[in-house]
């Protein structure tokens, strides 16, 4: 593989990833400004199990947004 298709290969992935990553940090803007951090230190810190049921329903998205997110999405 040559230095051009790496870097046609590389810019095809980026176009394809744009707008899921913005839409990601728009939703976490979203969140960050109008969900008071009190909320989530409150709901997540308490020593029950539905506190470590919000926590994993808040925390399934995160690989997806991390590692796969437009092997996820081609899948959908």
């Amino acid at each position: 593989m040559d230095m051009q298709s790496f870097f046609t290969s590389l810019l095809n992935v980026v176009c394809e990833m744009a707008p899921y990553l913005l839409l990601g940090f728009l939703i976490a803007g979203v969140l960050h400004v109008f969900v008071p951090q009190k909320f989530y230190a409150y709901y997540l810190s308490r020593k029950n199990r539905l506190s470590v049921l919000w926590a994993a329903l808040l925390g399934v998205p995160l690989p997806l947004c991390s590692s796969m997110p437009l092997t996820f999405l081609n899948k959908i």
